[in-house]
Protein backbone atom coordinates (compact mmCIF):
# COMPACT_ATOMS: atom_id res chain seq x y z
CA UNK A 1 0.00 0.00 0.00
CA UNK A 2 1.45 3.26 -0.86
CA UNK A 3 1.86 5.51 1.85
CA UNK A 4 1.32 9.13 1.31
CA UNK A 5 3.54 11.90 2.73
CA UNK A 6 2.27 14.60 5.06
CA UNK A 7 1.03 16.53 2.62
CA UNK A 8 -0.93 14.77 0.54
CA UNK A 9 -2.80 13.69 3.33
CA UNK A 10 -6.81 15.18 2.44
CA UNK A 11 -7.09 16.38 5.86
CA UNK A 12 -3.85 17.86 5.97
CA UNK A 13 -4.51 19.58 2.81
CA UNK A 14 -7.79 20.98 4.29
CA UNK A 15 -6.11 22.47 7.22
CA UNK A 16 -3.67 24.17 5.11
CA UNK A 17 -6.57 25.51 2.92
CA UNK A 18 -8.54 26.58 5.83
CA UNK A 19 -4.85 28.40 7.23
CA UNK A 20 -4.60 30.36 3.87
CA UNK A 21 -8.05 31.22 4.10
CA UNK A 22 -7.56 32.90 7.41
CA UNK A 23 -4.63 35.00 6.43
CA UNK A 24 -6.47 35.97 3.32
CA UNK A 25 -9.19 36.88 5.57
CA UNK A 26 -6.79 38.94 8.20
CA UNK A 27 -5.21 40.62 5.17
CA UNK A 28 -8.60 42.03 4.12
CA UNK A 29 -8.91 43.29 7.12
CA UNK A 30 -6.53 46.02 6.22
CA UNK A 31 -8.39 47.39 3.54
CA UNK A 32 -11.48 47.57 5.60
CA UNK A 33 -9.91 50.28 8.27
CA UNK A 34 -8.80 51.96 5.42
CA UNK A 35 -11.68 51.87 4.37
CA UNK A 36 -13.08 53.22 7.05
CA UNK A 37 -10.87 56.11 7.87
CA UNK A 38 -11.73 57.17 4.33
CA UNK A 39 -15.37 57.41 5.66
CA UNK A 40 -14.39 59.22 8.15
CA UNK A 41 -12.47 61.54 6.03
CA UNK A 42 -15.43 61.94 4.00
CA UNK A 43 -17.47 62.59 7.01
CA UNK A 44 -15.31 65.54 8.38
CA UNK A 45 -15.51 66.76 5.29
CA UNK A 46 -18.89 67.34 4.57
CA UNK A 47 -19.29 69.01 8.25
CA UNK A 48 -16.65 71.29 7.73
CA UNK A 49 -19.00 72.12 4.31
CA UNK A 50 -21.81 72.38 7.06
CA UNK A 51 -19.56 74.20 9.27
CA UNK A 52 -18.98 76.94 6.32
CA UNK A 53 -22.70 77.21 4.95
CA UNK A 54 -23.68 78.14 8.60
CA UNK A 55 -21.10 80.38 9.21
CA UNK A 56 -23.55 82.56 6.58
CA UNK A 57 -26.30 81.12 7.75
CA UNK A 58 -26.55 80.58 11.26
CA UNK A 59 -24.91 78.29 13.66
CA UNK A 60 -26.58 75.92 16.63
CA UNK A 61 -28.84 78.63 18.20
CA UNK A 62 -29.29 78.97 22.34
CA UNK A 63 -31.73 81.61 23.34
CA UNK A 64 -31.83 82.44 26.52
CA UNK A 65 -35.09 84.67 27.32
CA UNK A 66 -34.81 88.02 28.72
CA UNK A 67 -32.98 88.92 31.74
CA UNK A 68 -33.52 92.00 33.44
CA UNK A 69 -30.26 93.92 35.03
CA UNK A 70 -30.37 96.37 37.69
CA UNK A 71 -27.44 98.12 38.47
CA UNK A 72 -26.89 99.13 42.64
CA UNK A 73 -24.65 101.07 45.25
CA UNK A 74 -23.11 98.32 47.27
CA UNK A 75 -20.37 98.84 50.21
CA UNK A 76 -16.96 97.38 49.97
CA UNK A 77 -14.88 97.41 53.05
CA UNK A 78 -11.90 98.61 52.58
CA UNK A 79 -8.18 97.23 52.66
CA UNK A 80 -6.87 99.98 55.01
CA UNK A 81 -9.18 99.54 58.09
CA UNK A 82 -8.38 103.25 58.97
CA UNK A 83 -10.17 104.55 55.80
CA UNK A 84 -14.05 103.97 54.87
CA UNK A 85 -15.87 101.80 52.99
CA UNK A 86 -15.57 102.43 49.17
CA UNK A 87 -19.13 102.26 47.74
CA UNK A 88 -19.40 100.20 44.18
CA UNK A 89 -21.69 99.51 41.19
CA UNK A 90 -22.77 95.79 41.03
CA UNK A 91 -25.28 94.37 39.14
CA UNK A 92 -28.47 92.30 40.50
CA UNK A 93 -29.92 90.07 37.69
CA UNK A 94 -33.38 89.28 38.23
CA UNK A 95 -34.95 86.22 36.09
CA UNK A 96 -38.72 86.04 34.66
CA UNK A 97 -41.58 85.08 37.21
CA UNK A 98 -42.66 83.38 34.32
CA UNK A 99 -41.06 82.52 30.38
CA UNK A 100 -43.67 81.27 27.92
CA UNK A 101 -42.22 80.46 24.35
CA UNK A 102 -43.84 79.36 21.72
CA UNK A 103 -42.03 78.16 18.24
CA UNK A 104 -42.22 77.33 14.55
CA UNK A 105 -39.31 75.67 12.88
CA UNK A 106 -39.04 75.12 9.42
CA UNK A 107 -36.41 73.24 7.45
CA UNK A 108 -34.80 73.62 4.27
CA UNK A 109 -31.69 72.50 2.63
CA UNK A 110 -29.03 73.91 0.58
CA UNK A 111 -26.47 72.26 -1.47
CA UNK A 112 -22.48 72.96 -1.28
CA UNK A 113 -20.82 70.51 -4.01
CA UNK A 114 -21.74 66.79 -3.41
CA UNK A 115 -22.98 67.55 0.59
CA UNK A 116 -26.82 68.60 1.27
CA UNK A 117 -26.82 71.03 4.49
CA UNK A 118 -29.60 70.98 6.79
CA UNK A 119 -30.77 74.42 8.24
CA UNK A 120 -33.93 76.05 9.65
CA UNK A 121 -35.84 79.09 10.28
CA UNK A 122 -37.95 79.16 13.29
CA UNK A 123 -40.45 81.83 14.24
CA UNK A 124 -40.61 82.04 18.31
CA UNK A 125 -43.31 84.22 20.23
CA UNK A 126 -41.93 84.81 23.85
CA UNK A 127 -44.38 85.83 26.73
CA UNK A 128 -43.97 86.61 30.84
CA UNK A 129 -43.37 88.22 33.56
CA UNK A 130 -40.93 90.32 36.00
CA UNK A 131 -41.77 90.18 39.30
CA UNK A 132 -38.81 92.80 41.21
CA UNK A 133 -37.60 90.45 44.52
CA UNK A 134 -38.10 91.84 47.57
CA UNK A 135 -35.44 93.21 49.51
CA UNK A 136 -35.62 90.98 52.63
CA UNK A 137 -34.49 88.20 49.86
CA UNK A 138 -31.68 90.44 48.41
CA UNK A 139 -30.60 91.87 51.03
CA UNK A 140 -30.44 95.67 48.62
CA UNK A 141 -32.10 98.44 50.20
CA UNK A 142 -34.72 100.05 48.36
CA UNK A 143 -32.63 103.03 47.77
CA UNK A 144 -29.58 101.61 46.56
CA UNK A 145 -31.47 100.40 43.12
CA UNK A 146 -30.47 102.41 40.13
CA UNK A 147 -33.87 101.91 38.32
CA UNK A 148 -32.75 104.52 35.97
CA UNK A 149 -29.97 102.93 34.82
CA UNK A 150 -31.91 99.14 34.49
CA UNK A 151 -31.74 97.13 31.18
CA UNK A 152 -32.93 94.04 29.93
CA UNK A 153 -30.81 91.33 28.14
CA UNK A 154 -31.74 88.30 26.06
CA UNK A 155 -28.59 86.08 25.06
CA UNK A 156 -28.51 84.48 20.94
CA UNK A 157 -25.53 82.27 20.30
CA UNK A 158 -25.23 83.16 16.78
CA UNK A 159 -26.61 87.08 16.14
CA UNK A 160 -26.42 86.56 12.33
CA UNK A 161 -29.57 84.02 12.79
CA UNK A 162 -31.17 87.17 13.72
CA UNK A 163 -34.10 87.92 10.63
CA UNK A 164 -36.50 90.23 11.98
CA UNK A 165 -35.89 93.54 13.78
CA UNK A 166 -37.26 92.97 17.12
CA UNK A 167 -39.94 94.92 18.67
CA UNK A 168 -39.92 94.26 22.61
CA UNK A 169 -43.87 95.15 24.49
CA UNK A 170 -42.96 95.73 27.80
CA UNK A 171 -45.84 97.18 30.19
CA UNK A 172 -47.70 98.54 27.13
CA UNK A 173 -44.66 100.62 25.89
CA UNK A 174 -43.30 99.43 22.51
CA UNK A 175 -39.01 99.49 22.68
CA UNK A 176 -36.35 98.70 20.52
CA UNK A 177 -33.49 96.06 21.02
CA UNK A 178 -29.84 96.58 20.40
CA UNK A 179 -26.96 94.53 19.34
CA UNK A 180 -25.04 93.59 22.19
CA UNK A 181 -25.24 92.45 26.06
CA UNK A 182 -22.85 95.61 27.52
CA UNK A 183 -20.90 93.31 30.15
CA UNK A 184 -23.21 90.37 30.87
CA UNK A 185 -22.47 86.72 29.14
CA UNK A 186 -23.32 83.27 29.44
CA UNK A 187 -22.21 80.37 30.60
CA UNK A 188 -23.39 76.87 29.11
CA UNK A 189 -21.50 73.42 30.61
CA UNK A 190 -20.04 71.31 28.08
CA UNK A 191 -21.65 67.85 29.53
CA UNK A 192 -24.66 70.06 27.73
CA UNK A 193 -23.66 68.51 24.67
CA UNK A 194 -25.11 65.03 25.91
CA UNK A 195 -27.52 63.94 23.47
CA UNK A 196 -29.29 60.28 23.20
CA UNK A 197 -28.50 60.41 19.59
CA UNK A 198 -27.38 56.94 18.16
CA UNK A 199 -24.10 57.21 15.51
CA UNK A 200 -21.29 55.26 15.31
CA UNK A 201 -18.89 58.03 13.87
CA UNK A 202 -16.97 60.09 16.04
CA UNK A 203 -18.71 62.98 17.61
CA UNK A 204 -17.84 66.25 15.90
CA UNK A 205 -16.31 69.35 18.24
CA UNK A 206 -19.02 71.26 16.52
CA UNK A 207 -21.25 69.57 18.76
CA UNK A 208 -19.74 71.28 21.81
CA UNK A 209 -21.50 74.24 23.03
CA UNK A 210 -20.12 76.81 24.91
CA UNK A 211 -19.86 80.16 27.22
CA UNK A 212 -21.42 83.26 24.71
CA UNK A 213 -21.57 86.49 25.64
CA UNK A 214 -24.02 88.29 22.23
CA UNK A 215 -27.36 88.92 22.21
CA UNK A 216 -29.54 91.84 22.57
CA UNK A 217 -30.05 94.49 24.90
CA UNK A 218 -32.29 97.68 25.71
CA UNK A 219 -32.81 100.67 28.80
CA UNK A 220 -35.72 99.34 30.50
CA UNK A 221 -38.27 102.12 32.07
CA UNK A 222 -38.84 101.09 35.84
CA UNK A 223 -40.97 102.30 38.60
CA UNK A 224 -39.93 102.10 42.13
CA UNK A 225 -44.15 101.67 43.24
CA UNK A 226 -44.79 98.88 40.24
CA UNK A 227 -43.54 95.05 41.12
CA UNK A 228 -44.40 93.32 38.03
CA UNK A 229 -44.12 93.87 34.25
CA UNK A 230 -45.44 91.87 31.43
CA UNK A 231 -43.28 91.76 28.35
CA UNK A 232 -43.20 89.54 24.75
CA UNK A 233 -41.32 90.14 21.32
CA UNK A 234 -41.41 88.18 18.17
CA UNK A 235 -37.92 86.80 17.11
CA UNK A 236 -37.28 85.45 13.88
CA UNK A 237 -34.20 83.44 13.61
CA UNK A 238 -32.22 81.13 11.35
CA UNK A 239 -29.58 78.38 12.32
CA UNK A 240 -28.48 75.01 11.86
CA UNK A 241 -27.86 71.72 13.83
CA UNK A 242 -30.11 73.07 16.71
CA UNK A 243 -32.14 75.55 18.54
CA UNK A 244 -32.18 75.70 22.13
CA UNK A 245 -33.30 77.31 25.80
CA UNK A 246 -32.29 78.40 28.57
CA UNK A 247 -35.03 78.06 31.63
CA UNK A 248 -34.31 81.52 33.01
CA UNK A 249 -38.20 81.49 34.13
CA UNK A 250 -39.32 80.94 37.49
CA UNK A 251 -41.79 78.40 35.37
CA UNK A 252 -40.66 77.84 32.20
CA UNK A 253 -42.77 76.55 28.99
CA UNK A 254 -40.99 75.80 26.02
CA UNK A 255 -43.76 74.32 22.59
CA UNK A 256 -42.29 73.74 19.20
CA UNK A 257 -43.37 72.59 16.58
CA UNK A 258 -41.63 71.46 12.95
CA UNK A 259 -42.49 69.48 9.97
CA UNK A 260 -38.56 68.16 10.86
CA UNK A 261 -39.40 64.23 11.12
CA UNK A 262 -36.07 63.05 12.89
CA UNK A 263 -35.50 65.20 15.56
CA UNK A 264 -33.43 64.00 18.47
CA UNK A 265 -34.48 66.08 21.87
CA UNK A 266 -30.96 66.96 24.14
CA UNK A 267 -29.84 68.99 27.39
CA UNK A 268 -31.15 68.99 30.66
CA UNK A 269 -34.91 68.44 30.51
CA UNK A 270 -36.70 66.26 27.96
CA UNK A 271 -40.79 67.17 26.15
CA UNK A 272 -43.34 65.32 25.84
CA UNK A 273 -43.72 64.86 22.37
CA UNK A 274 -45.48 63.39 19.48
CA UNK A 275 -43.28 62.42 16.00
CA UNK A 276 -44.59 61.23 13.27
CA UNK A 277 -44.58 61.37 8.91
CA UNK A 278 -45.54 65.41 9.27
CA UNK A 279 -42.85 66.44 11.56
CA UNK A 280 -42.78 67.04 15.72
CA UNK A 281 -44.89 68.70 18.19
CA UNK A 282 -43.07 68.80 21.47
CA UNK A 283 -44.04 70.93 24.46
CA UNK A 284 -41.22 71.31 27.97
CA UNK A 285 -42.21 72.34 31.32
CA UNK A 286 -39.55 73.33 34.18
CA UNK A 287 -40.52 74.83 37.33
CA UNK A 288 -38.25 76.08 39.77
CA UNK A 289 -37.46 72.81 41.52
CA UNK A 290 -36.41 70.78 38.31
CA UNK A 291 -33.30 73.27 37.90
CA UNK A 292 -30.15 74.58 39.46
CA UNK A 293 -30.68 78.52 39.23
CA UNK A 294 -32.17 81.17 41.14
CA UNK A 295 -34.51 83.44 41.10
CA UNK A 296 -32.13 86.12 41.20
CA UNK A 297 -28.27 86.50 41.37
CA UNK A 298 -25.83 89.09 42.25
CA UNK A 299 -22.43 90.30 41.87
CA UNK A 300 -21.49 88.57 38.86
CA UNK A 301 -21.51 89.30 35.01
CA UNK A 302 -21.50 85.85 34.41
CA UNK A 303 -25.27 84.22 33.99
CA UNK A 304 -24.79 80.56 34.91
CA UNK A 305 -26.98 78.21 32.78
CA UNK A 306 -25.27 75.00 33.85
CA UNK A 307 -26.61 71.76 32.42
CA UNK A 308 -30.02 73.22 32.38
CA UNK A 309 -30.17 74.10 28.39
CA UNK A 310 -32.91 72.05 26.78
CA UNK A 311 -33.58 71.97 23.21
CA UNK A 312 -34.07 70.22 19.66
CA UNK A 313 -31.00 68.66 17.67
CA UNK A 314 -32.06 69.87 13.45
CA UNK A 315 -30.27 67.42 12.03
CA UNK A 316 -29.77 63.99 9.98
CA UNK A 317 -28.00 62.30 12.83
CA UNK A 318 -28.35 58.67 10.55
CA UNK A 319 -26.82 60.15 7.16
CA UNK A 320 -24.81 58.60 4.35
CA UNK A 321 -21.82 58.40 6.29
CA UNK A 322 -23.06 56.70 9.27
CA UNK A 323 -24.81 54.23 7.41
CA UNK A 324 -21.76 53.43 5.16
CA UNK A 325 -19.36 53.13 8.31
CA UNK A 326 -21.88 51.05 9.90
CA UNK A 327 -21.86 48.41 6.97
CA UNK A 328 -18.25 48.63 6.48
CA UNK A 329 -18.14 46.90 10.10
CA UNK A 330 -20.07 43.96 8.37
CA UNK A 331 -17.53 43.45 6.14
CA UNK A 332 -15.65 40.73 7.79
CA UNK A 333 -19.06 39.05 7.78
CA UNK A 334 -19.26 39.54 3.77
CA UNK A 335 -15.92 38.08 3.17
CA UNK A 336 -16.15 34.91 5.74
CA UNK A 337 -19.36 34.21 4.70
CA UNK A 338 -18.49 33.69 0.76
CA UNK A 339 -15.69 32.29 1.52
CA UNK A 340 -17.12 29.57 3.53
CA UNK A 341 -19.56 29.05 0.69
CA UNK A 342 -16.94 28.69 -2.26
CA UNK A 343 -14.80 26.52 0.39
CA UNK A 344 -17.63 24.19 1.17
CA UNK A 345 -18.35 23.98 -2.75
CA UNK A 346 -14.60 23.56 -3.53
CA UNK A 347 -14.78 20.14 -0.68
CA UNK A 348 -18.16 18.93 -2.44
CA UNK A 349 -17.47 18.81 -5.41
CA UNK A 350 -13.62 17.90 -5.47
CA UNK A 351 -12.65 20.39 -7.17
CA UNK A 352 -9.22 22.71 -6.45
CA UNK A 353 -9.89 26.62 -5.94
CA UNK A 354 -6.58 28.76 -5.99
CA UNK A 355 -6.19 30.64 -3.12
CA UNK A 356 -5.53 34.03 -5.44
CA UNK A 357 -9.25 32.92 -6.83
CA UNK A 358 -10.25 33.71 -3.02
CA UNK A 359 -8.32 36.53 -3.14
CA UNK A 360 -10.28 38.04 -6.23
CA UNK A 361 -13.70 37.48 -5.18
CA UNK A 362 -12.52 39.17 -1.13
CA UNK A 363 -11.08 42.26 -3.49
CA UNK A 364 -14.67 42.78 -5.18
CA UNK A 365 -15.99 42.26 -2.17
CA UNK A 366 -13.70 45.22 -0.54
CA UNK A 367 -14.87 47.05 -3.81
CA UNK A 368 -18.12 47.36 -2.67
CA UNK A 369 -17.83 49.55 0.14
CA UNK A 370 -15.48 52.26 -2.31
CA UNK A 371 -18.90 52.33 -4.23
CA UNK A 372 -20.91 52.09 -1.42
CA UNK A 373 -19.50 55.32 -0.37
CA UNK A 374 -18.30 57.41 -3.53
CA UNK A 375 -22.28 56.56 -4.76
CA UNK A 376 -24.24 57.74 -1.20
CA UNK A 377 -23.13 61.04 -1.90
CA UNK A 378 -24.54 61.92 -5.05
CA UNK A 379 -27.32 60.03 -5.14
CA UNK A 380 -27.96 58.46 -1.43
CA UNK A 381 -27.65 55.76 0.21
CA UNK A 382 -30.28 53.58 -0.32
CA UNK A 383 -29.79 53.91 -4.29
CA UNK A 384 -25.92 53.64 -3.87
CA UNK A 385 -26.56 50.56 -1.78
CA UNK A 386 -28.55 48.62 -4.48
CA UNK A 387 -26.39 49.87 -7.55
CA UNK A 388 -22.99 48.50 -5.61
CA UNK A 389 -25.05 45.68 -4.38
CA UNK A 390 -26.06 44.26 -7.53
CA UNK A 391 -22.30 45.26 -9.32
CA UNK A 392 -20.70 43.37 -6.92
CA UNK A 393 -23.07 40.27 -6.56
CA UNK A 394 -22.79 39.79 -10.63
CA UNK A 395 -19.26 40.06 -10.71
CA UNK A 396 -18.75 37.18 -8.10
CA UNK A 397 -21.44 35.05 -9.68
CA UNK A 398 -20.06 35.33 -13.45
CA UNK A 399 -16.60 34.86 -12.17
CA UNK A 400 -18.16 31.29 -10.07
CA UNK A 401 -19.42 30.58 -13.26
CA UNK A 402 -15.56 29.48 -14.42
CA UNK A 403 -14.81 28.28 -11.22
CA UNK A 404 -17.32 25.30 -10.22
CA UNK A 405 -17.99 22.35 -11.90
CA UNK A 406 -21.79 22.84 -11.75
CA UNK A 407 -24.13 25.86 -12.05
CA UNK A 408 -26.28 24.95 -9.02
CA UNK A 409 -22.95 26.19 -7.13
CA UNK A 410 -22.41 29.14 -8.67
CA UNK A 411 -26.44 29.98 -8.51
CA UNK A 412 -26.26 28.50 -4.51
CA UNK A 413 -23.58 31.23 -4.28
CA UNK A 414 -25.86 34.15 -6.34
CA UNK A 415 -28.46 33.23 -3.61
CA UNK A 416 -26.24 33.41 -0.47
CA UNK A 417 -25.11 36.94 -1.62
CA UNK A 418 -28.33 38.28 -2.24
CA UNK A 419 -29.79 37.27 1.30
CA UNK A 420 -26.34 38.50 2.90
CA UNK A 421 -26.90 42.05 1.22
CA UNK A 422 -30.68 42.24 1.53
CA UNK A 423 -29.74 41.28 5.64
CA UNK A 424 -27.11 43.43 6.16
CA UNK A 425 -29.12 46.57 4.55
CA UNK A 426 -31.63 45.61 7.11
CA UNK A 427 -29.69 45.27 9.79
CA UNK A 428 -28.51 49.11 8.50
CA UNK A 429 -31.69 50.29 8.80
CA UNK A 430 -32.57 49.60 12.29
CA UNK A 431 -31.23 50.79 15.19
CA UNK A 432 -33.38 49.88 18.74
CA UNK A 433 -33.59 46.51 17.31
CA UNK A 434 -29.94 45.79 15.48
CA UNK A 435 -27.97 44.34 17.95
CA UNK A 436 -30.92 41.54 18.66
CA UNK A 437 -31.27 40.94 14.74
CA UNK A 438 -27.54 40.69 14.23
CA UNK A 439 -27.21 38.06 17.02
CA UNK A 440 -30.18 36.03 15.43
CA UNK A 441 -28.70 36.37 12.34
CA UNK A 442 -25.32 35.29 13.07
CA UNK A 443 -26.92 31.58 14.85
CA UNK A 444 -28.68 30.83 12.31
CA UNK A 445 -25.44 31.06 9.87
CA UNK A 446 -23.83 28.80 12.49
CA UNK A 447 -26.89 26.80 12.46
CA UNK A 448 -27.04 26.19 8.92
CA UNK A 449 -23.22 25.87 8.56
CA UNK A 450 -23.77 23.09 11.02
CA UNK A 451 -26.32 21.64 8.69
CA UNK A 452 -24.79 21.72 6.07
CA UNK A 453 -21.92 20.19 6.80
CA UNK A 454 -22.75 17.21 9.43
CA UNK A 455 -22.05 14.50 7.22
CA UNK A 456 -18.91 15.36 5.60
CA UNK A 457 -16.12 13.01 6.73
CA UNK A 458 -13.23 15.06 6.48
CA UNK A 459 -10.08 12.83 7.10
CA UNK A 460 -10.99 9.68 5.20
CA UNK A 461 -9.73 9.41 2.08
CA UNK A 462 -12.32 7.98 -0.43
CA UNK A 463 -14.64 9.76 0.87
CA UNK A 464 -16.96 11.14 -1.87
CA UNK A 465 -16.53 15.16 -0.39
CA UNK A 466 -12.60 14.85 -0.02
CA UNK A 467 -10.41 16.50 -2.30
CA UNK A 468 -8.48 14.53 -5.19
Amino acid sequence: METKSFFQNPGTQITLKLALIFILVIFLLIPKFLILDLIEERQRLSESVTNEVSAGWGGEQVHTGPALIIPYFQLVPNIDKTKPDVQTKANLVVFPESLSVDGQIATESKYRSLYKVLLYKSIIQVNGVFKLPESQLTNIEHKDLLFSEAYLVMGVKDPKGINNKIELKWNEQNLTLHPGMSNISFAVHPSQTGTAAYTDLPRSSDDQLSGFKTGLNTNIPLDKNVKDYTFSYTLSIKGSKGLQFAPLGKSTEVHLKSDFKDPVFAGGFLPEHTTNEKGFDARWKVFEYNKSMPAFQKDSSVIDLGDNVFGVKIRHLIDNYVKSYRAGKYMILFIVLTFLVVFLTEIVEKIRIHIFQYTLIGLALVIFFTLLLSISEFYGFDAAYMVAAVATIGLVFLYSLGMFRQRRSSVLLLTLLVVLFGYIYLIIQLEKTALLAGSIGLFVIIALTMYVTRKIKWFEENSETMLE
